[in-house]
């Protein structure tokens, strides 16, 4: 997932019905703090990054959103 996708994915308020729970959960809480922090967007990004390279269902899920 290119960076472009992700700022998108974290500033969007796009349907994650069909994402996994703990996809949604971790997206949620991820654009919250962003929406608190805007300036922590590139750390948020980093947050996913991780997220995805720790659970391969993630690229996925977000695939889908």
């Amino acid at each position: 997932m290119n960076d472009t996708r992700m700022r998108e994915l974290l500033t969007s308020t796009s349907d994650l019905a069909k994402a996994s729970l703990a996809t949604r959960i971790f997206i949620s809480r991820l654009r919250i703090e962003v929406r608190a922090q805007p300036t922590q967007l590139a750390a948020k990004m980093d947050e996913l990054k991780a997220f995805i390279a720790k659970n391969a269902f993630a690229l996925s899920d977000l695939a889908t959103v």
